[in-house]
C-alpha cells in the first residue's frame, strides 16, 4: 500500500519504511553490522591463533629440565631460562645450534626460573636467571657464561672448561 505523488506525468511510488524497536534502521542495515562484526570477530580470532602458534614455536624444545643429571658422569650445561628476557632467548638459540656438535660429550638443560625447580637451583647456586651453568661429570662447577653473544666465544668456553679438543 503504497503512496502515489504526481509530479508533472509520471508519477513516484513510494513504500512505508517501518522501524523496529525505534532503532532508526532496517533489518538489511542490521544483517550488514552483524556481518562486520563477525568479521572482526574472526579477524581478531585469527590474529590470537597465529600469535600463539607463534608462541608455542618460541618455547625450548628438547632441552630436558633434569636438574639430576648433574654429577652422573656427564658433562652438563644448565641454562637458568627466563622466557620474558632477550639475553635467555639468545642463550637458547646458542645453545640449539651447537648442541649437535656436541652429541655425547655434554648434555644441555634448560631449568626455567618461574618453576619450583628453577627457583631452587638459582638459590642453591646463587645465581639469577639467563645464566650458563657448566658442571662437570663429577658435579662440579667448571664455569659460568653470563653474556655469551656468538657461537665461537661459546664453543671456546664449552672446549676450554671440559678439555674438549676439535
Amino acid at each position: 500500500m503504497g503512496v502515489s505523488y504526481c509530479l508533472g506525468a509520471s508519477p513516484i511510488h513510494t513504500r512505508p519504511v517501518l522501524f523496529r524497536g525505534g532503532s532508526g534502521y532496517d533489518g538489511a542495515m542490521h544483517r550488514n553490522e552483524t556481518g562486520s562484526a563477525l568479521r572482526s570477530s574472526l579477524i581478531t580470532v585469527g590474529v590470537i591463533a597465529t600469535l600463539l602458534v607463534i608462541a608455542f614455536l618460541m618455547l625450548p624444545k628438547g632441552f630436558s629440565d633434569d636438574l639430576s643429571r648433574i654429577g652422573q658422569d656427564a658433562n652438563v650445561v644448565v641454562l637458568t631460562h627466563n622466557k620474558e628476557a632477550v639475553q635467555s632467548l639468545d642463550l637458547m638459540t646458542l645453545m640449539n645450534n651447537i648442541r649437535g656438535d656436541y652429541a655425547g660429550r655434554i648434555e644441555f638443560l634448560a631449568v626455567d626460573i618461574d618453576t619450583e625447580a628453577g627457583k631452587a637451583f638459582m638459590e642453591r647456586e646463587q645465581i639469577g636467571g639467563s645464566v650458563l651453568l657448566l658442571f662437570g661429570p663429577d658435579g662440579s662447577r667448571r664455569g659460568m657464561l653470563v653474556s655469551v653473544r656468538d657461537e665461537q666465544t661459546l664453543r671456546a668456553a664449552l672446549d676450554n672448561a671440559f678439555g674438549i679438543s676439535r
